[in-house]
């Protein structure tokens, strides 16, 4: 594996992309298709707030005006930590945006509450929906398909690998591709050499796994239940297996990790900067996604830093999670909102290579590794390593409640010392309670 070439950056990608936002590009029609209003309208979109996402989302805004010019589209932008409860707020009040975002694994959910409106083909040129699915990779519009109709499209598919401080390493005496932790135990061994102390404050963690929302919890807590051979979840949805030996054995590990490399009780990670730690260098290693890339090479880390995959406890039978976010559209609107809340949705979508360029996200679409921006990004082939031994992070109408609870007992063993099978003896005591009703 070579480092990134310093003099690359994703900024530099997004201008290579060489793409405008006008209309008549690869799969957009210039001309409004059946049943979109002449006369003026408003539609509302929510997104989850990140800095080079919403950046860009103004930027397609600002385009999709020049294309529509009779509709005007009003951005409410939130926290990812708020947004779920938000949305599910106003959608069962029959009010809320036209296009929703919303991490894949809460689609279900609002499928089963009946508030999502069905993907317009005519909108997206498709005859059927198996024919839209086959633009995508295998399994690309799973989490949005119900029923063999499509409801929700994604902007993004994330691996979860290892991001590693090449300062960090090389002022340790290591090298940040040769000394790399490949698995747990590896991790444990770095923590005494990369960990610095200064009297009773933690200046700089080895590595941490995250606290400041128990969706990450989860994203990082959920392959180490896979990798000890164990799942979260029945593929029915309907039982939960967090008190599992597996899960045990997970936690177990989590705790032992943390005691020698990392410190919870001193973060500055937050769901609107999950990253924050590593960027200002208080960590040495974290995990997160592809789309932390422009994060980063703003920041004093610059490129200065390798991705690597995720730490695994057999590297023979690697164990990852795949995430995404999608776009659905609310079925609650009038007919004609609706029409061009998919138009909308269709024209963001339309080039995938600036949205990585841009954004940093990856679309499941087929041919995205062989595009040009794909090839240049840094470190793109270790992230679509990691998606390949993936599973889909858990998908239910309580992906939430399940999540809060695997969160809490995750905290309860490392904030309070609690031992992992009771902390999760617990957490599957009230899963229980939520899936038996």
């Amino acid at each position: 594996m070579k480092q990134w070439n310093m003099r690359r950056t994703v900024s530099s990608l997004a201008a290579a992309a060489m793409l405008t936002l006008i209309a008549g590009g690869s799969g957009f029609a210039a001309d409004p298709p059946a049943g979109f209003p002449k006369e003026k309208v408003t539609i509302e979109i929510w997104w989850h707030e990140f800095g080079p996402f919403t950046s860009y989302m103004k930027e397609l805004i600002e385009a999709y005006k020049k294309v529509r010019p009779n509709v005007t589209v009003n951005p409410v932008v939130t926290s990812s930590g708020d947004i779920n409860q938000k949305l599910t707020v106003a959608l069962a009040t029959g009010t809320g945006p036209d296009i929703m975002d919303q991490d894949a694994s809460f689609y279900e959910l609002y499928y089963a509450k009946g508030v999502l409106e069905p993907l317009n083909l005519e909108v997206f040129g498709a005859k059927s929906y198996e024919e839209l699915a086959a633009r995508y990779t295998p399994g690309g519009i799973a989490a949005g398909t119900f029923g063999g109709k499509v409801y929700a499209l994604p902007y993004q598919g994330n691996s979860m690998s290892l991001f590693i401080n090449n300062k960090a390493f090389a002022a340790a005496g290591l090298d940040p591709v040769k000394d790399a932790p490949k698995t747990w135990d590896d991790m444990k061994a770095l923590g005494p050499k990369l960990k610095k102390v200064q009297g009773n404050r933690t200046v700089q963690k080895a590595f941490d796994f995250p606290y400041h929302s128990p969706r990450w919890e989860m994203q990082c807590f959920q392959p180490l239940v896979e990798q000890f051979g164990g799942k979260i979840l029945s593929d029915d949805g309907k039982t939960a297996y967090l008190n599992s030996p597996e899960a045990v054995k997970a936690l177990t590990l989590w705790r032992d990790v943390t005691k020698v490399t990392g410190d919870p009780k001193t973060t500055m990670n937050t769901p609107s900067n999950p990253n924050q730690d590593f960027i200002d260098g208080r960590g040495a290693m974290w995990i997160t996604g592809p789309w932390a890339t422009p994060q980063i090479q703003e920041s004093a880390i610059k490129n200065d830093f390798t991705v690597v995959p995720l730490p695994q406890v057999n590297p023979a039978k690697p164990h990852t999670i795949v995430y995404g976010w999608m776009w659905g559209v609310n079925k609650a609107k009038p007919a004609a909102q609706k029409v061009v809340a998919w138009d909308f949705v269709k024209f963001m979508l339309n080039k995938p290579e600036e949205w990585l360029a841009k954004a940093a996200f990856v679309q499941p679409l087929k041919g995205v590794s062989e595009t040009k921006v794909a090839k240049g990004f840094p470190f793109f082939d270790v992230h679509m390593k990691d998606v390949a031994t993936a599973t889909w992070y858990i998908r239910s109408e309580f992906t939430n409640e399940i999540g809060q609870a695997a969160g809490r007992a995750i905290e309860r063993t490392i904030y309070d010392g609690v031992d992992p099978k009771v902390s999760l003896d617990q957490a599957q005591a009230e899963v229980d309670k939520v899936l038996k009703k």
